[in-house]
């Protein structure tokens, strides 16, 4: 039974059926809306588009167009392109299975039943539907590719003529009777009285206006002083990230009272005069401010920074100044061309003076560029780019002389391509620094956050980070393929050009047999970048993070079972780099096929090296760690490659010794199984010494050391033996065993002094080798007498 507390009020039980009716009628109304789209617009078949192509067509060849019209043709045009480039495959697809159903039927026969001879009769007829559309589309396909060289054609010959469009010159100006200074004044007193937002706006929106604008100069001074004292606070590092941020903060902490003041300004305009019609010439000021401001800081940023921050472009003070300063007059300048050309004034003002003003400005704008590209040719690095300076010097003598010849259209195209072009250019240097100095940090650990991307990696110190190079080669691909298409735009590219120029990126070409993707190419790349690193981020959790955890496999395994991961990590990543790329398989077992000779004749030791390199892995007959000899090599195993080994010797030399040495030849390693290992130090003693004085004082030596091994279950305890009767001496040899083997040679010397110190405490002689010289003859007279011992 439900107790009635669970059970639902009234009221909520209203509320459910209100929210469940809405959603319901939102559900049918979304339905019948689409329903009734779905009925109004009838289906755009191919049949349709080709008439749509035809009317094209046909105004194409009748009326004359604008520039603007011909260019959303282009744009039409290339969509219906598509729509037959797509609509062809899925039609041969839909041909090629009713083909299949028809050849399943097998021949016709009179005596076939009645629904085999219908449905033969249907696959016919859809076979036929099918084969007319696939022509429609292909004539799509053609008819599109007829008409767009020929909108582009009539396009380009719109833009010839208006460039090579001949206005009055600076002389016909300079003598036409309109010319009266006095009108000017008259007219641009006018205009702006009648547009003066000043005096459109009320006494309390002017007393707001004001409040406003203090407000945003005292919150801006308030900000200088914090952010100037938060710039000498913070510790900057000495690299372009660091340079870049400084400039930026000083730079924003000097022009912040004007920025919060421009902006300011343009707001409240905004909203205060948004209804105000034809739009105030003081709104227009008010919206350009903020630009203004804003530009000439980025050039402190980047040419003359505020102090303490330093230059990035490694400019000297005085003539990173001085560009600021010609870069103020010429944004001035842009600033002042906008307000006058651009607005009402344009309308307001007599065409001469109009004309002469826009050639008084170029004048201008011209002497001041020269101005800038001479102080350019100052700066230490840029000294030998003479023929640059002079190619845009030439340049803009050109645009200068087309602007007072009355070429004025060419004028603006030549200009405006070539500082856009410059611009592209600077931004092409700073993003490509910048992504240089993101991928050094990645490589060094350069700051906190570069240290916290490489331990998520899972990397330390030194170690490379996975797929950095490729992504070094797809950032600097990236970086020119959208500066190349930035200065295609710049310089007028065609809308149709720029899409011939998506379809051999996207699409593909044929060069011969071979047929190219440059997009699945890039994006090939891209994926090896990823998969690569995503398995060196993988391999370096696994060794590090993973496999560490109990229960514990041992060093060897762990890095049988990382390499071979590894691999397979990059064997995967290639194989799907390649179908990615449209590398077809076959094509490839074609090529391993002939590349097996190669391999057989040239690369055979190449191989042999790879295939021991496995054997290695496998069998584990050597060791990261591992003290090996081999053959006039002894030292520590660094790293065990696929083709060679690594072996640092204790002279901290690296020798790179061949795989297939360390299988087909005798190797010693010391630490195979174990690190314990045994000593042995000879040492001889002279004769008529006690022995077994000699055995006890070997044997207190070696219990005395830390290093050896005593009364351990694995290994005996240090033992003495008399090994023979020498020459010179009684031979005796100590052995003991010691934990590390590698400290061998260290245990050996201190044995070495401990058994020099103790034989001298008690009296025991090492003896060296005595000879003694009987002559029995000597040739003539008497023997020299022996030289006399200084005491």
């Amino acid at each position: 039974m439900i107790p009635m507390s669970s059970l639902p009020s009234p009221k909520k039980r209203f509320f459910a059926w209100v929210v469940y009716a809405f959603v319901l009628g939102a559900i049918l109304g979304h339905s019948a809306a689409l329903w009734a789209q779905s009925e109004d617009e009838p289906e755009i078949t191919p049949e349709i588009l080709a008439r749509e192509l035809d009317g094209l067509d046909s105004k194409l060849k009748l009326t004359i167009h604008s520039e603007d019209l011909l260019a959303d043709w282009v744009v039409r045009v290339n969509e219906i392109k598509q729509i037959g480039n797509k609509c062809v495959p899925e039609i041969e697809q839909a041909l090629e299975k009713v083909n299949e159903n028809i050849s399943s039927l097998g021949e016709g026969n009179i005596s076939e039943p009645t629904e085999v001879i219908n449905k033969r009769r249907a696959l016919a007829e859809d076979k036929s539907k099918l084969d007319n559309r696939l022509a429609t589309c292909k004539v799509l396909i053609l008819r599109g590719e007829e008409l767009i060289p020929k909108i582009t054609q009539r396009r380009q010959r719109l833009l010839a003529q208006r460039l090579v469009a001949r206005g009055p010159s600076i002389i016909a100006v300079l003598k036409d009777e309109r010319l009266r200074p006095a009108a000017w004044l008259t007219s641009s007193r006018a205009f702006v009285q009648q547009h003066s937002v000043l005096r459109r706006l009320s006494v309390g929106t002017l007393g707001a206006l004001v409040l406003v604008l203090v407000v945003a100069v005292a919150l801006g001074r308030l900000l200088r002083h914090w952010l100037r004292a938060w710039t000498l606070r913070h510790r900057w590092q000495k690299n372009l990230s660091s340079y870049l941020g400084q400039s930026v903060m000083t730079a924003l902490s000097h022009y912040a009272p004007y920025l919060l003041f421009s902006v300011a300004a343009a707001v409240f305009f905004f909203f205060a005069a948004r209804h105000m019609e034809p739009i105030p010439f003081g709104r227009l000021i008010a919206y350009g401010l903020p630009a203004y401001f804003l530009a000439v800081a980025t050039t402190h940023v980047f040419l003359s920074p505020f102090p303490p921050a330093q230059s990035l472009a490694r400019v000297p003070k005085d003539i990173g100044a001085a560009l600021v300063a010609r870069l103020k007059v010429f944004f001035l300048l842009v600033f002042l061309g906008y307000l006058v050309f651009a607005t009402l004034l344009a309308q307001e003002l007599p065409e001469p003076a109009l004309l002469l003003a826009r050639g008084a400005l170029a004048i201008v704008f011209f002497l001041n560029l020269v101005w800038a590209l001479w102080l350019l040719g100052q700066i230490p690095g840029l000294a030998k780019t003479l023929w640059l300076r002079v190619v845009l010097l030439s340049v803009l003598f050109t645009a200068l002389a087309a602007e007072l010849l009355g070429y004025r259209n060419l004028s603006v195209w030549v200009l405006r391509a070539v500082i856009g072009t410059t611009i592209a250019v600077g931004i092409l240097v700073l993003v490509a620094r910048l992504f240089h100095e993101l991928f050094d940090g990645l490589k060094t650990g350069r700051h906190s956050w570069h240290r916290r991307l490489r331990q998520a990696f899972g990397l330390k110190s030194g170690d490379r980070v996975p797929g950095l190079v490729w992504m070094r080669v797809l950032t600097a691909l990236s970086l020119w393929a959208i500066f190349g298409l930035a200065v295609l735009r710049i310089w007028g590219l065609s809308d149709a050009s720029m899409q011939r120029l998506y379809e051999w990126v996207f699409t593909g070409f044929t060069v011969g047999s071979l047929h190219i993707n440059a997009a699945r190419i890039v994006f090939a790349l891209l994926t090896l970048a990823v998969l690569v690193a995503a398995s060196g981020w993988f391999s370096n959790r696994l060794e590090r993070k993973w496999l560490p955890r109990p229960p514990r496999m041992n060093r060897g395994s762990r890095e049988a079972v990382v390499a071979i991961i590894g691999y397979s990590g990059i064997a995967i990543a290639v194989l799907v780099t390649l179908a990615v790329s449209g590398v077809e398989f076959t094509n490839l077992a074609i090529i391993a096929g002939a590349l097996s000779v190669g391999i057989g004749f040239g690369l055979q030791n190449i191989v042999n090296n790879f295939v021991s390199g496995l054997i290695l892995r496998f069998e584990r007959p050597i060791k990261t760690g591992d003290w090996v000899v081999v053959g006039a090599t002894e030292g520590i195993v660094q790293r065990i490659n696929l083709r060679s080994t690594q072996i640092q010797t204790f002279d901290r030399a690296d020798v790179i010794v061949p795989n297939s040495d360390l299988v087909s030849s005798q190797v010693t390693n010391w630490t195979y199984h174990e690190p314990r290992g045994r000593l042995k130090v000879p040492v001889g003693v002279a004769y008529g010494t006690d022995t077994e004085k000699v055995k006890e004082v070997l044997l207190d030596i070696a219990n005395d050391h830390p290093s050896v091994l005593k009364d351990s279950p694995h290994t005996p305890n240090p033992q003495v033996l008399f090994r023979a009767f020498g020459d010179s001496s009684l031979n005796f040899e100590l052995r003991c065993h010691i934990e590390h083997i590698d400290e061998r040679l260290w245990v050996l010397s201190d044995m070495n002094f401990a058994i020099d110190k103790a034989f001298r405490e008690h009296g025991i002689e090492i003896p060296f080798p005595q000879r003694d010289l009987h002559i029995r003859n000597w040739p003539t007279g008497e023997p020299p007498a022996p030289p006399k011992r200084k005491r």
